[in-house]
Parts: C-alpha cells; sequence; structure tokens
C-alpha cells in the first residue's frame, strides 16, 4: 500500500557543555507549545503527567558537583508549563535531578518532535512536541 507520504526523523544527542543554552534557545522557538510529558522508569513503570499543556520553559542549572555530590551530577533541569490558555505564569514544574543525557528527535526541516532527558538512574523523562 502506497501511501505518498514521505516524513524523515532524526535523533541527536545534545553534548553537556551545551544544555544551558540549548534549552534556552529550545525555550524561546517553543513557549507555548502544546506538549506532552511521560515519565519511563523500569522501577515505576511508564505514566503520562501532562497532556496538551502550554510549553512555559525548559531550563538546565548547572551547580557543578558539590562537597559530597555524585561525581555525575552536575545539576538539575526543570520543564514548566503553562495554563491552557497561555495566559500567566507557570502552573507547574517537573524536576530531572541530575541529567545524564539528553537527545531529541527532530522532522526533516529541524522542528523538534520530542526531547528525552535521562538521569542517573536511567528512569526518562520524554516531552513530545504536537504539531
Amino acid at each position: 500500500m502506497q501511501l505518498g507520504l514521505s516524513y524523515k526523523r532524526y535523533q541527536l544527542d545534545i553534548p553537556p557543555a551545551v544544555w544551558s543554552e540549548f534549552f534556552d534557545q529550545l525555550t524561546e522557538e517553543n513557549r507555548g507549545r502544546l506538549i506532552t510529558l511521560k515519565l519511563l522508569d523500569d522501577q515505576l513503570g511508564d505514566f503520562e503527567v501532562l497532556r496538551h499543556t502550554p510549553l512555559h520553559s525548559i531550563s538546565y542549572a548547572n551547580s557543578g558537583a558539590a562537597a559530597g555530590d555524585r561525581s555525575d551530577c552536575r545539576g538539575d533541569l526543570v520543564v514548566t508549563v503553562g495554563r491552557p490558555q497561555g495566559l500567566g505564569e507557570a502552573t507547574y514544574a517537573h524536576r530531572v535531578v541530575c541529567p545524564q543525557a539528553v537527545s531529541i528527535v527532530t522532522d526533516e526541516d529541524g522542528i523538534v518532535l520530542s526531547c528525552t532527558i535521562t538521569n542517573r538512574d536511567q528512569a526518562q523523562s520524554k516531552i513530545s512536541f504536537q504539531s
């Protein structure tokens, strides 16, 4: 069966050295865009935290390793969302403690379709952007 559709996707791993700048730019380009946030965890199971909610921001704070911290913990990443009409301040924040890897999937035009953040326990937070 020929559908006549040609749709390419590309996966990119984002290096930790540029996470702060990357998420600033991603936020700027996608603020207000509807997202779905899922948690994927082998121990706790998978579940949807948010569905069709406008993105307010994604930020990464590189705190460096403090005394007593594990050396693989560079900082925290916070995803915040706003009200459904896009009015006002952020209404919910999801924190990823000690992210270890960030990857995105884009379409052939470079539009981000999803972003997956893996923490040091290998649990993943997956942000899917609605078209």
